[in-house]
């Protein structure tokens, strides 16, 4: 396996690509970004072809790290069985370690293939959301159709302006096989390989020029009982990626997940989150084995490098115990296996997010909840704590219960005063304040700005 420091070298090269390449092709300067009206019709042409240009030698580097470390995966699975056949606890243990390391290598890799996925969607979380299924699963690129993938999006990607990015990459892109982005629009493509998909396809393009609908009685009418199953698989897949486009593109049609009407609007007020903030405690490591910061009295958040490392997993632990149990910690490198803004967004340079990423630097976050619950109530949204026995009662016939957050067998409640009813804290709330970096109190005001129509788009 490589070493770290060449692990760290190939991360950082394939960083470069994917996000610098424009601005180092072009001699750009960053702050002139903020301002793309300044840029003539040819000019914003030739930027986004270098950005694409990046992106494709990105995707190719990715390609052939991922498919090594993919297979090393597999090798030291196999090993592993064979100790543990043969009791050899000291092999098992270091085979152990290796694996754990060579996941988390793919995760790092997978991660800068969803920080490109995030520029082409624009950043929109509710976008990035619908393109995950919900579960996590490791995509073998051996065991897919990987070659297939690779020549559609080398055919597409040799327009300047266009860019297929291959979905089995990323952590979160599990809609579809490529995410396409041409022109101003973003695309979705499956692709199916095999006579009878073949036929399939062709069925369907048939239906689309006639302009007749696909439902299962046309299908049951056209095919037999074993082309039926996968042509109503293939139906379901399809029409699933064609709600998520136009979503994507004009920000309404119907929710795949519960086919209700959606339509995504502007937050009533502004998204303020706690970047400055991120950006002191990495400039104060420059000359300090850590650095510590409490946001808005209730998160706690440490970084710590070299031999500061040793107290990450202990010093915010141990002041938040001291306070509540009712706490959360969490390592932040497990942003990597989150749907969520990527750490390349983040305003921190490219080499020291190799860093966070390889474990050189530690950043621990801490939630204290009884003082979030404070925060909420201080500004006007009621919030309070529910036990089970509460709760057993309000969420009899809920749907989506999973992901309500429990610690201590309670659930955090609180009233969305437009429509004048309770609801329980989710998990994606938390993951907005640790992984988004949205400031606590920006989620609670969100909630209290929220008119009813809100809810009945």
């Amino acid at each position: 396996m490589k070493s770290i420091e060449e692990f760290r070298n190939t991360l950082k090269d394939i960083a470069d690509l994917a996000f610098s390449n424009a601005i180092n092709s072009l001699n750009v300067n960053h702050n002139s970004l903020n301002n793309p009206k300044l840029f003539d019709k040819e000019f914003q042409n030739e930027f986004v072809s270098k950005v694409h240009e990046g992106f494709k030698k990105a995707q190719e580097k990715l390609i052939v790290e991922v498919l090594y470390y993919q297979n090393l995966l597999q090798e030291r699975n196999i090993s592993l069985k064979e100790f543990r056949r043969q009791k050899n606890k000291s092999d098992s243990e270091n085979t152990e370690i290796e694996i754990k390391v060579i996941k988390q290598r793919i995760s790092n890799l997978s991660h800068i293939a969803d920080s490109i996925a995030w520029q082409m969607i624009g950043g929109e979380i509710h976008i990035a959301r619908r393109l995950f299924n919900s579960s996590y699963s490791q995509k073998f690129l051996a065991s897919s159709n990987i070659q297939h993938a690779i020549k559609v999006a080398e055919e597409i990607n040799k327009s300047p302006l266009n860019f297929a990015l291959i979905s089995d990459l990323t952590h979160f892109v599990q809609i579809g096989d490529l995410l396409i982005k041409q022109s101003n629009l973003v695309g979705l493509m499956e692709l199916k390989e095999g006579k009878v998909n073949e036929q399939i396809n062709l069925f369907f393009e048939e239906l689309r020029l006639k302009k007749q609908p696909i439902n299962e009685e046309i299908l049951k009418n056209r095919f037999d009982e074993n082309v039926l199953k996968q042509a109503l698989r293939m139906n379901r897949q399809k029409e699933r990626t064609e709600k998520i486009i136009e979503i994507i593109n004009t920000d309404k049609g119907i929710d795949p997940t519960t086919n209700e009407p959606i339509v995504i609007k502007t937050p009533n007020i502004k998204t303020e989150g706690y970047h400055l903030a991120l950006n002191k405690l990495y400039k104060d490591l420059s000359s300090n084995l850590y650095s510590y910061e409490v946001i808005e009295h209730c998160l706690h958040i440490g970084m710590y490098q070299n031999e500061g490392r040793s107290m990450a997993p202990f010093v915010i632990k141990h002041l938040l115990e001291k306070e509540t149990e009712n706490f959360i910690l969490i390592d932040w490198l497990t942003i990597t296996n989150n749907v969520s803004q990527p750490l390349f967004l983040k305003p921190f340079p490219p080499e020291f997010i190799i860093e966070v990423l390889t474990g050189k630097v530690k950043i621990i976050m801490g939630l204290n909840l009884d003082k979030l619950i404070g925060l909420f109530n201080s500004l006007g949204l009621k919030t309070r704590w529910v036990n089970q026995k509460e709760a057993n009662k309000m969420l009899k016939g809920m749907p989506r219960q999973e992901e309500i957050f429990i610690i201590n067998k309670k659930r955090i409640m609180f009233t969305i005063p437009s429509l004048e009813i309770e609801t329980f804290l989710s998990g994606g709330i938390l993951s907005k304040i640790f992984y988004d970096n949205i400031l606590p109190s920006n989620i609670a005001r969100t909630f209290l700005t929220l008119k009813y129509d809100d809810f009945n788009s």
